[in-house]
């Protein structure tokens, strides 16, 4: 296979899973290692297509089929509190692509968070209880901000409307 035919094959791969994909494995399904799996993104990414890295894998969002929402959210006062914020969304079918604080120095600051199951939520909480990195929210006293991702709107009604029953979502 030549160098045009393994990126449209990897691009069709990253357009074709409905989940992130790592570069590992990408890298034996195309039987190359994963530095040229890099280098390919890159140029499949200069072409205009938005390959998003995320610490789950690549993936491209089909802005088409989806329907995003910000959501302002209340900030937490436990870690149980924000496992079972994350756990709504992606229980009623959401993916958390994002976490977005307002800071009163810096501005707006957006982490990629990119959660879609219970897996990712419990690797991002082990990395919370581990303390490997600080939640964005305890950098100011505000609300944080949520894009969620869904396939419908009536999905999106119903984490809006659960979130509000447990009073997470803040006016």
């Amino acid at each position: 296979m030549n160098l045009s035919e393994r990126r449209e094959k990897l691009l069709n791969i990253i357009e074709e899973s409905n989940k992130p994909i790592k570069g590992n494995e990408l890298a034996k399904l195309l039987n190359v290692s994963r530095q040229i799996i890099v280098q390919d993104i890159a140029l499949i990414r200069a072409s205009g297509k938005e390959i998003v890295a995320t610490p789950q894998g690549y993936i491209i969002f089909n802005q088409n089929s989806k329907i995003e929402e910000k959501i302002k959210c209340k900030n937490h006062k436990s870690n149980e509190e924000l496992f079972d914020e994350l756990k709504i969304i992606v229980d009623m079918g959401g993916t958390i692509k994002d976490v977005i604080v307002n800071h009163p120095i810096y501005g707006e600051i957006k982490a990629e968070l990119n959660i879609s199951s219970l897996r990712d939520i419990n690797e991002f909480m082990n990395k919370i209880e581990k303390d490997e990195f600080k939640q964005l929210s305890s950098l100011t006293e505000c609300n944080h901000i949520h894009t969620i991702q869904v396939s419908k709107k009536e999905i999106l009604d119903d984490i809006l409307r659960k979130l509000r029953e447990k009073d997470m979502i803040s006016n």
